[in-house]
């Protein structure tokens, strides 16, 4: 059974922007009041691009120019690349995976509600990660408080990781048979 999460459920709603309009000036300036390392480019109020601190390097910086002579549509990555509110987070990591983009503006019905980091994405997987570990150690206990044979068929071991047919509970802790015999 697959389990679906929506990127609603991850996402920051706060999203940072600027108006095309603006200089870079003020888009370093608001960066640095909002800590963060993008900024969403708005149109008339409609998003249309994303400048990052690693553009600033590498369109500004790196080319030795002055902030005054690049403009925002020259410094900003378009066409915007968005997920829906209800996209599938595994589904947004693949896409991000692929897109070699670590930030994905989040839009509902065309407007723009929220931003998805791969830092996002990494907390959500740790914390998966941790509440699966304790369903694990909650089945295991309920398995060996049941007073039967104190064997189990087919799981990980808990000294080497292997996946195993077949695990011994020795001195607490679920072994296949070659960490037994150490």
């Amino acid at each position: 059974m697959e389990v679906k999460m929506p990127v609603k459920e991850i996402m920051t709603g706060d999203v940072v922007t600027i108006d095309i309009k603006s200089d870079v000036q003020k888009l370093a300036k608001k960066m640095l009041d909002y800590d963060v390392g993008s900024i969403i480019i708005t149109d008339k109020k409609q998003p249309v691009g994303i400048i990052t601190e690693r553009d600033i390097v590498r369109k500004i910086v790196s080319r030795n120019l002055k902030p005054d002579d690049i403009s925002m549509r020259e410094l900003m990555t378009t066409p915007l690349i968005t997920v829906n509110t209800e996209e599938d987070v595994t589904d947004t990591m693949h896409k991000m995976v692929k897109m070699e983009i670590r930030r994905l503006p989040v839009v509902d019905n065309g407007k723009l509600v929220g931003i998805v980091t791969d830092t996002d994405l990494i907390a959500i997987s740790a914390e998966m990660g941790s509440i699966f570990s304790d369903l694990i150690k909650m089945h295991r206990e309920k398995v060996f408080s049941m007073e039967v044979p104190q064997k189990i068929n087919r799981g990980i071991c808990e000294e080497c990781g292997d996946n195993v047919d077949t695990l011994l509970l020795v001195d607490g802790k679920l072994l296949c048979e070659s960490c037994r015999e150490t």
